[in-house]
């Protein structure tokens, strides 16, 4: 790291109670769970549907196949990852590219989520994680107004903090979350686990 850019974070830490927090966060997560995207979860079954939502390299769908034998609907962040996932995956049945994301409603990129699930003839998704820089804050909300939360078993998802905005943000989609489910773990901003309420495991 640059030296001007070592002397800007030590200033960040004295002079940010914020930065200080998420830092401490981030190190709590990756002792807990890793480097990166969280792997491991309790209960998941051979052939149950998971959906990866805001998919950027596939390596996610990747270790979830390798370690619990599920199929993976993986919904990418652009048209340029959604034709390089699909050359990826090319031949797998247990890994299905989607060409489109998902949202609150279509548009030239985004399928309407409820509309993929009537396609997808989808009663129940076992895990559903959403990385999707954002969009998470139009989709999880469409998905709690519609009752679609209530067909997804486990949710792991990353809040970004785009705007100072959004620490409320978050917080109204988590009021209304929890209705319906109950979290796990938290890290603010880095990851945190949701679970269907009565799921039990």
């Amino acid at each position: 790291m640059q030296e001007g850019g070592v002397f800007q974070n030590l200033w960040r830490w004295v002079t940010d109670a914020g930065y200080r927090a998420y830092r401490s966060d981030l190190r709590a997560y990756r002792a807990a769970h890793g480097q990166d995207t969280p792997e491991g979860f309790t209960g998941l079954l051979p052939g149950d549907m998971v959906w990866d939502i805001g998919a950027e390299t596939g390596d996610w769908a990747d270790a979830m196949t390798a370690r619990y034998a599920v199929t993976v609907h993986v919904f990418p962040n652009t048209r340029d990852n959604a034709s390089r996932l699909s050359q990826k995956f090319k031949g797998r049945s247990d890994v299905v590219v989607h060409d489109f994301g998902l949202g609150s409603a279509s548009d030239q990129f985004l399928k309407d989520v409820g509309e993929v699930f009537e396609t997808l003839g989808t009663p129940r998704v076992a895990l559903a994680k959403v990385h999707t820089r954002g969009g998470e804050y139009d989709l999880l909300p469409a998905m709690v107004e519609r009752g679609l939360i209530t067909r997804v078993d486990r949710i792991t998802v990353k809040f970004h903090k785009l705007s100072e905005g959004d620490r409320a943000r978050r917080d109204a989609i988590r009021s209304r979350m929890a209705l319906t489910h109950d979290c796990v773990w938290s890290y603010p901003f880095i990851w945190e686990e949701w679970h269907r309420q009565g799921l039990g495991v």
